[in-house]
Protein backbone atom coordinates (compact mmCIF):
# COMPACT_ATOMS: atom_id res chain seq x y z
CA UNK A 1 0.00 0.00 0.00
CA UNK A 2 1.39 3.44 -1.19
CA UNK A 3 2.48 5.17 2.13
CA UNK A 4 0.99 8.86 3.03
CA UNK A 5 1.15 11.83 1.77
CA UNK A 6 1.25 10.94 -1.76
CA UNK A 7 -1.01 12.79 -3.33
CA UNK A 8 -3.03 14.36 -0.96
CA UNK A 9 -3.20 17.76 0.85
CA UNK A 10 -4.59 16.38 4.29
CA UNK A 11 -6.29 13.32 5.60
CA UNK A 12 -7.06 11.96 8.85
CA UNK A 13 -7.37 8.16 10.12
CA UNK A 14 -9.64 6.56 12.23
CA UNK A 15 -10.86 3.06 13.87
CA UNK A 16 -14.21 2.56 14.57
CA UNK A 17 -15.23 -0.50 15.89
CA UNK A 18 -13.89 -3.44 13.43
CA UNK A 19 -12.90 -0.55 10.62
CA UNK A 20 -10.19 1.53 9.80
CA UNK A 21 -11.23 4.75 8.11
CA UNK A 22 -9.08 7.01 6.08
CA UNK A 23 -9.96 10.26 5.03
CA UNK A 24 -8.11 12.19 2.52
CA UNK A 25 -8.48 15.41 0.44
CA UNK A 26 -6.74 16.02 -2.41
CA UNK A 27 -5.16 18.81 -3.78
CA UNK A 28 -7.41 21.25 -5.54
CA UNK A 29 -5.42 20.17 -8.92
CA UNK A 30 -5.60 16.94 -8.79
CA UNK A 31 -8.24 13.89 -9.23
CA UNK A 32 -8.82 10.56 -8.51
CA UNK A 33 -8.03 9.99 -12.42
CA UNK A 34 -4.51 10.77 -12.06
CA UNK A 35 -1.79 8.00 -11.77
CA UNK A 36 -0.84 8.60 -8.57
CA UNK A 37 -4.49 8.32 -6.87
CA UNK A 38 -5.22 5.65 -9.03
CA UNK A 39 -2.60 3.89 -7.73
CA UNK A 40 -3.55 4.11 -4.49
CA UNK A 41 -7.35 2.98 -5.24
CA UNK A 42 -6.08 -0.05 -6.72
CA UNK A 43 -3.25 -1.18 -3.82
CA UNK A 44 -6.19 -0.18 -1.28
CA UNK A 45 -7.37 -3.48 0.92
CA UNK A 46 -11.24 -2.00 0.87
CA UNK A 47 -13.89 -0.74 -0.08
CA UNK A 48 -13.07 3.56 -1.33
CA UNK A 49 -16.25 6.95 -2.15
CA UNK A 50 -14.97 9.68 -3.72
CA UNK A 51 -17.03 13.04 -3.55
CA UNK A 52 -16.20 16.78 -4.60
CA UNK A 53 -15.91 19.57 -2.50
CA UNK A 54 -15.24 23.16 -3.13
CA UNK A 55 -11.50 22.73 -2.10
CA UNK A 56 -10.95 19.55 -3.92
CA UNK A 57 -11.61 15.87 -4.07
CA UNK A 58 -12.70 13.59 -0.63
CA UNK A 59 -11.40 10.34 -0.69
CA UNK A 60 -12.97 7.86 1.83
CA UNK A 61 -11.07 4.73 2.22
CA UNK A 62 -12.27 1.92 4.78
CA UNK A 63 -11.04 -1.28 5.14
CA UNK A 64 -11.80 -4.40 7.74
CA UNK A 65 -9.50 -4.92 10.65
CA UNK A 66 -10.74 -7.87 12.36
CA UNK A 67 -11.99 -10.97 10.40
CA UNK A 68 -15.88 -11.16 10.57
CA UNK A 69 -17.55 -12.75 13.50
CA UNK A 70 -17.65 -16.83 13.17
CA UNK A 71 -21.74 -17.32 12.52
CA UNK A 72 -23.75 -20.04 14.01
CA UNK A 73 -25.17 -21.86 10.89
CA UNK A 74 -26.41 -24.76 12.69
CA UNK A 75 -28.50 -22.47 14.72
CA UNK A 76 -29.85 -20.20 11.65
CA UNK A 77 -30.53 -23.47 9.73
CA UNK A 78 -32.62 -25.08 12.28
CA UNK A 79 -34.41 -21.70 12.70
CA UNK A 80 -34.97 -21.47 8.57
CA UNK A 81 -36.01 -25.79 8.91
CA UNK A 82 -38.60 -24.37 11.75
CA UNK A 83 -40.28 -21.34 10.11
CA UNK A 84 -40.47 -23.60 7.03
CA UNK A 85 -42.22 -26.15 8.75
CA UNK A 86 -44.67 -23.85 10.65
CA UNK A 87 -45.65 -21.61 7.66
CA UNK A 88 -46.09 -24.74 5.57
CA UNK A 89 -48.60 -25.54 8.07
CA UNK A 90 -50.00 -22.48 7.99
CA UNK A 91 -50.56 -23.03 4.11
CA UNK A 92 -52.46 -25.96 5.02
CA UNK A 93 -54.62 -23.60 7.17
CA UNK A 94 -55.50 -21.05 4.86
CA UNK A 95 -56.33 -23.46 2.02
CA UNK A 96 -59.13 -23.72 0.49
CA UNK A 97 -61.74 -26.22 1.25
CA UNK A 98 -60.73 -26.36 4.82
CA UNK A 99 -58.40 -29.86 4.29
CA UNK A 100 -57.32 -29.74 8.31
CA UNK A 101 -61.39 -29.98 9.34
CA UNK A 102 -60.56 -27.22 11.62
CA UNK A 103 -62.93 -26.47 14.90
CA UNK A 104 -63.05 -23.70 17.21
CA UNK A 105 -61.85 -25.20 20.79
CA UNK A 106 -60.81 -22.86 23.91
CA UNK A 107 -62.93 -20.34 26.13
CA UNK A 108 -65.27 -17.69 24.57
CA UNK A 109 -62.84 -15.32 24.99
CA UNK A 110 -59.92 -17.41 23.78
CA UNK A 111 -61.20 -19.72 21.11
CA UNK A 112 -59.17 -20.79 18.52
CA UNK A 113 -59.23 -22.86 15.67
CA UNK A 114 -57.33 -26.55 15.82
CA UNK A 115 -57.06 -28.90 13.11
CA UNK A 116 -59.43 -32.65 13.34
CA UNK A 117 -57.26 -34.24 10.92
CA UNK A 118 -53.81 -33.70 9.15
CA UNK A 119 -53.81 -35.10 5.68
CA UNK A 120 -50.28 -35.01 3.59
CA UNK A 121 -51.04 -34.05 0.94
CA UNK A 122 -52.56 -30.74 2.75
CA UNK A 123 -49.14 -30.02 4.42
CA UNK A 124 -47.25 -30.73 0.81
CA UNK A 125 -49.95 -27.71 -0.61
CA UNK A 126 -48.95 -25.41 2.33
CA UNK A 127 -45.22 -25.64 1.51
CA UNK A 128 -45.93 -24.01 -1.67
CA UNK A 129 -47.21 -21.13 0.44
CA UNK A 130 -44.26 -21.60 2.99
CA UNK A 131 -41.55 -21.39 -0.18
CA UNK A 132 -43.25 -18.29 -1.74
CA UNK A 133 -43.89 -16.40 1.84
CA UNK A 134 -40.15 -17.35 2.73
CA UNK A 135 -38.86 -16.43 -0.42
CA UNK A 136 -40.11 -12.66 -0.11
CA UNK A 137 -38.96 -12.45 3.79
CA UNK A 138 -35.19 -14.01 2.39
CA UNK A 139 -35.35 -11.78 -0.79
CA UNK A 140 -35.94 -8.87 2.03
CA UNK A 141 -33.00 -9.67 4.32
CA UNK A 142 -30.96 -10.80 1.58
CA UNK A 143 -31.15 -7.01 -0.16
CA UNK A 144 -29.49 -5.88 3.28
CA UNK A 145 -27.35 -8.95 4.14
CA UNK A 146 -25.29 -8.28 0.32
CA UNK A 147 -25.53 -4.37 0.43
CA UNK A 148 -23.89 -4.83 4.15
CA UNK A 149 -21.55 -7.19 2.55
CA UNK A 150 -20.50 -5.17 -0.41
CA UNK A 151 -19.60 -2.04 1.82
CA UNK A 152 -17.44 -4.33 3.74
CA UNK A 153 -19.42 -4.82 7.16
CA UNK A 154 -19.66 -7.54 9.43
CA UNK A 155 -23.09 -8.57 9.41
CA UNK A 156 -25.68 -12.02 10.56
CA UNK A 157 -27.26 -14.18 7.93
CA UNK A 158 -30.71 -14.21 8.39
CA UNK A 159 -32.68 -15.47 11.58
CA UNK A 160 -35.87 -16.91 10.65
CA UNK A 161 -38.62 -16.14 13.38
CA UNK A 162 -41.32 -19.29 13.56
CA UNK A 163 -44.38 -19.16 14.97
CA UNK A 164 -47.27 -20.87 16.09
CA UNK A 165 -50.38 -20.46 14.42
CA UNK A 166 -52.54 -19.86 16.60
CA UNK A 167 -50.17 -16.93 17.23
CA UNK A 168 -49.67 -16.11 13.86
CA UNK A 169 -51.87 -17.18 11.05
CA UNK A 170 -48.53 -17.30 8.43
CA UNK A 171 -46.46 -19.00 10.69
CA UNK A 172 -43.56 -16.51 11.13
CA UNK A 173 -43.22 -13.24 12.82
CA UNK A 174 -40.61 -12.61 10.03
CA UNK A 175 -36.92 -12.55 9.58
CA UNK A 176 -34.14 -9.98 10.61
CA UNK A 177 -30.34 -9.90 10.51
CA UNK A 178 -27.70 -7.81 12.70
CA UNK A 179 -25.18 -5.37 11.27
CA UNK A 180 -22.08 -5.60 13.77
CA UNK A 181 -20.02 -2.65 11.97
CA UNK A 182 -20.76 0.68 12.22
CA UNK A 183 -21.60 2.62 8.86
CA UNK A 184 -19.46 4.89 7.26
CA UNK A 185 -21.37 7.38 5.82
CA UNK A 186 -25.26 8.29 4.61
CA UNK A 187 -24.40 6.46 0.69
CA UNK A 188 -23.78 3.16 2.71
CA UNK A 189 -26.69 3.77 5.33
CA UNK A 190 -28.91 4.52 2.49
CA UNK A 191 -27.59 1.38 0.19
CA UNK A 192 -28.43 -1.01 3.14
CA UNK A 193 -31.52 0.20 4.69
CA UNK A 194 -33.20 0.62 0.82
CA UNK A 195 -31.82 -2.70 -0.68
CA UNK A 196 -34.29 -4.90 1.78
CA UNK A 197 -38.07 -2.83 1.12
CA UNK A 198 -37.09 -2.67 -2.64
CA UNK A 199 -36.71 -6.07 -3.27
CA UNK A 200 -39.49 -7.48 -0.91
CA UNK A 201 -42.05 -5.00 -2.60
CA UNK A 202 -40.63 -6.05 -6.31
CA UNK A 203 -41.27 -9.52 -5.23
CA UNK A 204 -44.64 -8.93 -3.69
CA UNK A 205 -46.35 -7.97 -6.97
CA UNK A 206 -45.96 -11.11 -9.34
CA UNK A 207 -46.48 -13.36 -6.36
CA UNK A 208 -49.62 -11.21 -5.52
CA UNK A 209 -50.58 -11.24 -8.93
CA UNK A 210 -50.54 -15.05 -9.14
CA UNK A 211 -51.97 -15.54 -6.03
CA UNK A 212 -55.13 -13.37 -7.16
CA UNK A 213 -55.71 -15.16 -10.44
CA UNK A 214 -56.36 -18.27 -8.33
CA UNK A 215 -58.16 -16.85 -5.53
CA UNK A 216 -62.10 -17.21 -5.23
CA UNK A 217 -64.71 -14.40 -6.42
CA UNK A 218 -67.98 -14.84 -4.71
CA UNK A 219 -71.02 -12.39 -5.89
CA UNK A 220 -71.98 -10.93 -2.03
CA UNK A 221 -69.70 -10.37 1.15
CA UNK A 222 -70.29 -12.16 4.51
CA UNK A 223 -69.54 -8.92 6.26
CA UNK A 224 -70.57 -5.50 5.18
CA UNK A 225 -67.82 -3.79 4.37
CA UNK A 226 -65.37 -6.81 3.80
CA UNK A 227 -64.13 -6.86 0.38
CA UNK A 228 -61.78 -10.02 0.82
CA UNK A 229 -60.32 -11.99 3.24
CA UNK A 230 -59.60 -15.52 4.14
CA UNK A 231 -61.85 -18.67 5.29
CA UNK A 232 -60.30 -20.43 8.15
CA UNK A 233 -62.42 -23.82 8.77
CA UNK A 234 -65.67 -21.61 9.71
CA UNK A 235 -64.26 -18.58 10.70
CA UNK A 236 -63.27 -15.50 8.47
CA UNK A 237 -60.29 -13.15 8.46
CA UNK A 238 -61.21 -9.84 6.55
CA UNK A 239 -57.98 -8.22 5.43
CA UNK A 240 -58.13 -4.78 4.16
CA UNK A 241 -56.27 -3.45 1.40
CA UNK A 242 -53.17 -1.15 0.68
CA UNK A 243 -53.80 1.16 -3.06
CA UNK A 244 -51.03 -0.98 -4.79
CA UNK A 245 -52.96 -4.35 -3.89
CA UNK A 246 -56.38 -2.58 -4.77
CA UNK A 247 -54.90 -1.83 -7.78
CA UNK A 248 -53.67 -5.44 -8.66
CA UNK A 249 -56.91 -6.32 -7.58
CA UNK A 250 -58.65 -4.25 -10.18
CA UNK A 251 -56.58 -5.85 -12.98
CA UNK A 252 -57.49 -9.15 -12.21
CA UNK A 253 -60.53 -11.21 -13.32
CA UNK A 254 -62.09 -11.05 -9.75
CA UNK A 255 -62.80 -7.12 -10.27
CA UNK A 256 -66.13 -7.50 -10.04
CA UNK A 257 -66.58 -9.66 -7.28
CA UNK A 258 -68.06 -8.93 -3.99
CA UNK A 259 -66.29 -11.06 -2.07
CA UNK A 260 -62.83 -12.25 -2.85
CA UNK A 261 -61.10 -15.36 -1.07
CA UNK A 262 -57.76 -14.75 -1.53
CA UNK A 263 -55.47 -17.93 -2.51
CA UNK A 264 -53.02 -18.71 -0.09
CA UNK A 265 -50.16 -17.40 -2.18
CA UNK A 266 -51.98 -13.95 -2.37
CA UNK A 267 -52.05 -13.80 1.39
CA UNK A 268 -48.27 -14.01 0.87
CA UNK A 269 -47.82 -11.03 -1.48
CA UNK A 270 -50.42 -9.38 0.93
CA UNK A 271 -48.37 -9.70 3.90
CA UNK A 272 -45.19 -9.13 1.11
CA UNK A 273 -46.27 -5.74 1.30
CA UNK A 274 -47.27 -5.64 4.98
CA UNK A 275 -43.66 -6.33 6.09
CA UNK A 276 -42.61 -3.87 3.79
CA UNK A 277 -44.56 -1.08 5.28
CA UNK A 278 -44.08 -2.71 8.92
CA UNK A 279 -40.03 -1.68 8.01
CA UNK A 280 -40.89 1.32 6.13
CA UNK A 281 -41.67 3.61 8.33
CA UNK A 282 -39.44 6.70 8.59
CA UNK A 283 -38.46 6.25 12.53
CA UNK A 284 -35.60 4.91 15.23
CA UNK A 285 -33.91 2.26 12.98
CA UNK A 286 -36.16 0.52 10.95
CA UNK A 287 -35.68 0.61 7.16
CA UNK A 288 -37.81 3.58 7.25
CA UNK A 289 -35.20 5.42 9.49
CA UNK A 290 -32.20 4.72 7.85
CA UNK A 291 -33.94 6.43 4.31
CA UNK A 292 -34.51 9.23 6.01
CA UNK A 293 -31.55 9.83 7.84
CA UNK A 294 -29.52 9.19 4.84
CA UNK A 295 -31.81 11.81 3.05
CA UNK A 296 -30.92 14.52 5.82
CA UNK A 297 -30.78 13.89 9.63
CA UNK A 298 -33.35 17.02 9.83
CA UNK A 299 -36.10 15.31 7.64
CA UNK A 300 -35.32 12.11 10.27
CA UNK A 301 -36.56 14.16 12.88
CA UNK A 302 -39.57 15.36 11.65
CA UNK A 303 -40.63 11.92 9.63
CA UNK A 304 -39.95 10.12 13.37
CA UNK A 305 -42.53 12.28 15.25
CA UNK A 306 -45.44 12.06 12.65
CA UNK A 307 -44.69 8.64 12.50
CA UNK A 308 -45.30 7.75 16.11
CA UNK A 309 -48.35 10.20 15.22
CA UNK A 310 -49.37 8.45 12.61
CA UNK A 311 -49.33 5.41 14.22
CA UNK A 312 -51.51 6.14 17.05
CA UNK A 313 -54.07 7.72 14.66
CA UNK A 314 -53.93 4.35 12.74
CA UNK A 315 -54.23 2.38 16.10
CA UNK A 316 -57.78 3.56 16.72
CA UNK A 317 -58.98 1.66 13.66
CA UNK A 318 -56.23 -1.26 14.18
CA UNK A 319 -54.84 -1.91 17.49
CA UNK A 320 -51.57 -3.51 16.07
CA UNK A 321 -50.45 -0.28 15.22
CA UNK A 322 -50.14 1.25 18.95
CA UNK A 323 -48.27 -2.23 19.49
CA UNK A 324 -45.60 -1.48 16.63
CA UNK A 325 -45.27 1.90 18.06
CA UNK A 326 -44.27 0.19 21.41
CA UNK A 327 -42.11 -2.30 19.65
CA UNK A 328 -39.96 0.97 17.47
CA UNK A 329 -40.07 2.78 21.21
CA UNK A 330 -38.39 -0.04 22.67
CA UNK A 331 -35.66 -0.92 19.56
CA UNK A 332 -35.01 2.35 19.88
CA UNK A 333 -34.14 2.46 23.66
CA UNK A 334 -36.81 5.31 24.43
CA UNK A 335 -35.71 7.20 21.48
CA UNK A 336 -37.25 7.93 18.18
CA UNK A 337 -33.83 9.48 16.64
CA UNK A 338 -30.94 7.70 14.59
CA UNK A 339 -27.39 7.21 15.57
CA UNK A 340 -24.96 9.20 13.53
CA UNK A 341 -22.62 7.75 10.99
CA UNK A 342 -19.11 7.92 10.57
CA UNK A 343 -19.01 10.73 7.98
CA UNK A 344 -22.54 12.37 8.08
CA UNK A 345 -20.86 15.13 5.42
CA UNK A 346 -20.91 12.64 2.49
CA UNK A 347 -23.10 13.53 -0.16
CA UNK A 348 -25.78 11.13 -1.73
CA UNK A 349 -25.66 11.22 -5.51
CA UNK A 350 -28.30 11.69 -7.72
CA UNK A 351 -29.00 8.08 -8.25
CA UNK A 352 -29.04 6.90 -4.22
CA UNK A 353 -31.26 9.91 -3.91
CA UNK A 354 -34.05 8.85 -6.31
CA UNK A 355 -33.37 4.90 -5.04
CA UNK A 356 -34.21 7.45 -1.17
CA UNK A 357 -37.79 8.64 -2.94
CA UNK A 358 -38.84 5.76 -4.29
CA UNK A 359 -38.69 3.85 -0.67
CA UNK A 360 -40.75 7.29 0.39
CA UNK A 361 -43.67 6.67 -2.39
CA UNK A 362 -43.69 2.71 -1.72
CA UNK A 363 -44.49 3.60 1.47
CA UNK A 364 -48.30 4.98 1.10
CA UNK A 365 -48.36 2.56 -2.10
CA UNK A 366 -48.04 -0.40 0.03
CA UNK A 367 -49.20 1.24 3.33
CA UNK A 368 -52.87 -0.46 4.30
CA UNK A 369 -54.11 1.82 7.34
CA UNK A 370 -56.52 -0.85 8.60
CA UNK A 371 -54.78 -4.57 7.93
CA UNK A 372 -57.32 -6.75 9.93
CA UNK A 373 -61.06 -4.71 10.23
CA UNK A 374 -63.48 -6.13 12.22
Amino acid sequence: MPSLPGPFAAWRVVEVHDLQVLQALLAPERSARDPEVAAWLGAWPGRSYEHRREDGTELTFVRRLRPRQRERWALHGLLLALTLLTTAFAGALLAFDDPLALRRAGPEWLATSVPTQMPPAALLGGLCFSVVMMGVLSGHELGHYLLARRHLMDVSPPWFAPAPWFLNPIGTFGAFIRLRSPLVNRAVLLDVGAAGPLVSFLLSIPVTIAGLAMSRGYPAAPFPGVRMGVVMGDGLLPMGASPVFSALLALSPLRDAGFVQLHPIAVAGWFGFFFTVLNLFPVSQLDGGHVAYALSPRVHRVAALLTLALLVAMGFGWAGWWFWAFVVVVVGRGRVGHPPVVDPHFPLSPVRRAVAVACLLIFPLALTPVPFPV
